[in-house]
């Protein structure tokens, strides 16, 4: 590191403490006190999607009467999609469909809170009922005779009828859900969508329609009923949902096949009607959802380029270090607090919590590059064991990532999210407190700032709160809602595009000329580097939604149902058993004088997070089939391939960086590869947006005649991810030629 007396000469201090396993102590230090961050970024990462999308506990409400509509649309398979069906299913091909006009049915879905004593009229069942024969199912007293703890479900009646349940205020549903079995008597396949509509309030709807008045004074009376339909029917992200359809809050598809062709081991399609069981959540529509997730992990790689360069120049590792840290966990600790009483469903509470999870994103700009330099500070240069260490220290990042979300989901599941964002904060200040009390006797003065700057340490905790809390406040002003819009728009996203491809031409051209190759391929890399954690990132997102809805979690050992965040920890475990099996690999090949260029690194990485999304296209069409949930060997599969694609690419990008650049262009090309995470993390997030208007149809795609619903957003991954990959490897020959070390 450099002396700290502030000379100019470089000088290797050695850390006290000894060593143990040939590494410093100090290495062991700072991987415990990186799971804990890990363990809360990554606590958070598996609960957000979740959280703001969860339909409103009806318990915390005060006591009244609150209405959902149900709408089911029910659409006759055209001649292609009718045989597309069929042959998925092992069928015969259908006879030829003739297309019709979907059908529309609305149910109102009540829930009374404080009285068990439902209103006397209910709203009526409006609309058609389509060509689906829909039945209520009961419990029987017949047992199954290969299992007798299953319950056994029959109809009982025909038809949808208006809903009520009853629920005490201030005590969590316990009663039954209601169940419907959905068949299809007619011979041709039917495309059923189902989702609880989000309505303007009759306030909002006036307004609305005053305002197109007010614009054309000429509209008819017809025209201004349009208005009024479209108002009660069009999507409204401030409108909550109370119900869930079998475990969504969102869109449900499928195709109910004819009677005929259903196979025995395929079970009829139920429709389970349920109430939220546990603490609201925001009941946000998914790509609102989808669009905060973007941001939140897109600025988690982004503003660690500003805490780089705060750490180098003024604070130095060690204080940025503790900076960040102390900013994550206060940021935990306001999540926390924006669920406790009204907070947990008033606009206030939300701006809480936008304040909270700006205050972990700033803190994580200290604290992710303060860390990571800290392990190169404990070796001199050219020490063979630097390579070792990080990949130990790359162990604590996963193992903290492991642990968040079973301890993180089982709290929120158990007593409620908050509960679990809280356990993120202890995590992170365990962490910190582990490192102040051990770091005299294992690092010692190691990670200090050069000069006297590192007493400015005190002034950036208040500045991370101020600017937390400006985020906060442009979050209520709806100013944040209008920059992403602008960001969002084609032309915007264009220019910025156009602007980027500029400056790296102008960036590679400045250089010497025989640095302008090398530096060419870090861009060509980082642009699908960016495409790979575009696929990957999903995870907490589309993924994460996948297999808390359309995912059979049940297992009978436990005795219920794995909660979600459970599976966020499969590719961590993964990583944690495969690596070294990878690191063999790699140092066997470095023996025998053998390499696998960069550019078949990332190829190989983007086709198999592109066959994990093979693996998704396949989950959804056994949905496509009426079948309400799938094997969670799916999602299982999708994260093991995505793994083996994060071992091959993730750890290549920055060193090919290190090895690459010229020693006065180090830092900022540094800066540009973390800029390609934080685009691929934003852009996760927008994709994201798209699952539910695609489902819905709004939405088409070219595959959309031979695939349908999840299928054909997933599809997109597959295009994209196996695409590239393979364009990258057609490249290799050509690309490894431009790089310093062709073997690299």
């Amino acid at each position: 590191m450099i002396n700290p007396s502030g000379s100019d000469s470089p000088k290797f201090i050695t850390p006290p403490g000894g060593e143990f396993l040939g590494h410093p102590k100090g290495l062991f230090l700072l991987f415990l006190v990186e799971m804990w961050e890990r363990f809360s970024y990554y606590g958070m990462r598996g609960l957000l999607v979740l959280y703001m999308t969860a339909a409103i506990a009806a318990h915390q409400m005060t006591s009244g009467s609150y209405t959902n509509t149900l709408q089911l649309e029910q659409t006759v398979q055209p001649a292609s999609s009718a045989a597309g069906a069929s042959q998925a299913a092992g069928q015969t091909p259908a006879a030829p469909a003739v297309a019709a006009p979907a059908t529309r049915m609305t149910v109102p879905l009540t829930v009374n809170v404080g009285t068990s004593v439902a209103p006397a009229t209910l709203p009526a069942v409006s609309g058609d009922a389509g060509p689906l024969k829909i039945q209520r199912l009961a419990k029987t007293k017949t047992v199954d005779p290969t299992d007798p703890q299953k319950v056994l479900w029959e109809p009982v009646d025909s038809g949808l009828v208006p809903l009520s349940f009853a629920v005490q205020e201030g005590k969590r549903f316990d009663g039954e859900s209601v169940r419907f079995r959905i068949t299809n008597p007619t011979d041709q396949p039917v495309r059923l969508t189902m989702k609880l509509l989000r309505p303007f309030s009759a306030e909002q709807q006036a307004e609305r329609v005053a305002a197109a008045a007010k614009a054309d004074p000429k509209l008819a009376a017809e025209d201004i009923k349009k208005l009024e339909e479209d108002a009660r029917t069009a999507n409204n992200p401030n409108y909550k949902v109370f119900f869930t359809l079998n475990d969504s809050p969102g869109v449900v598809s499928t195709t109910i096949l004819p009677d005929a062709n259903r196979r025995p081991e395929n079970p009829p399609y139920d429709l389970d009607i349920d109430l939220n069981r546990i603490d609201s959540g925001r009941s946000w529509i998914r790509s609102d959802a989808s669009t905060l997730y973007g941001w939140y992990t897109g600025m988690a790689y982004l503003l660690p380029i500003l805490g780089g360069l705060i750490a180098d120049k003024l604070l130095g590792t060690h204080r940025s270090m503790i900076v960040g840290g102390l900013l994550i966990a206060t940021g935990h600790v306001i999540l926390g607090i924006s669920g406790i009483g009204t907070m947990a469903l008033s606009d206030m509470g939300m701006t809480v919590f936008v304040f909270g999870l700006a205050l972990i994103t700033i803190g994580t700009g200290h604290f992710k590059p303060s860390v990571s330099v800290m392990v190169g500070q404990l070796y001199p240069l050219g020490d063979p064991r630097r390579e070792s260490a990080f990949s130990i220290f790359y162990m604590g990042i996963n193992l903290g990532s492991f642990l968040c979300n079973l301890v993180c989901g089982y709290l929120a599941v158990r007593f409620g999210w908050h509960y679990g964002f809280g356990a993120a904060a202890i995590g992170m200040i365990i962490g910190l407190s582990t490192y102040i009390v051990a770091r005299p006797r294992l690092m010692g003065i190691i990670g200090n700032p050069p000069g006297e700057h590192g007493n400015k340490a005190v002034l950036f905790v208040p500045i991370g709160l101020v600017a937390a809390a400006g985020v906060a406040i442009a979050y209520h002003q709806g100013i944040l809602g209008v920059f992403d819009s602008v960001v969002s728009q084609p032309a915007v996203f264009g220019s910025i595009a156009v602007a980027a491809v500029g400056y790296a031409i102008w960036f590679i051209a400045k250089q010497a000329p025989t640095d302008r190759g090398p530096v060419a391929t870090i861009f060509i890399y980082m642009l699908f580097n960016a495409l790979f954690w575009l696929a990957f990132e999903q995870a907490g997102n589309t993924l994460n939604t996948f297999t808390e809805e359309q995912t059979i979690r049940t297992v009978p050992i436990v005795g219920g149902d794995i909660p979600t965040t459970f599976f966020q920890s499969v590719n961590p475990l993964l990583i944690i058993l495969l690596a070294p099996i990878a690191g063999v690999f790699w140092a066997s090949m470095a023996r025998r004088k053998k390499f696998i260029a960069q550019p078949f690194k990332i190829g190989l990485g983007l086709i198999f997070v592109g066959l994990g999304y093979v693996v998704m296209v396949m989950a959804a069409m056994r949905l496509n089939l009426g079948i309400p949930k799938v094997s969670m060997i799916y999602i299982t599969g999708t994260y093991f391939l995505h793994t083996v694609g994060e071992i091959i690419l993730s750890p290549t990008g920055l060193s090919y960086v290190a090895k690459t650049a010229p020693q006065r262009s180090m830092s900022t090309l540094m800066g540009i590869w973390f800029i390609s995470s934080f685009i691929a993390g934003l852009a996760a997030g927008k994709v994201g947006e798209l699952v539910d208007p695609i489902i819905e149809g709004k939405i088409t795609l070219p595959w959309n005649s031979f695939l349908g619903g999840a299928a054909d957003f997933y599809f997109l991954f597959v295009l994209t991810s196996i695409g590239a990959g393979v364009l990258i490897i057609g490249l290799g020959y050509f690309l490894s030629k431009l790089q310093r070390n062709p073997g690299d």
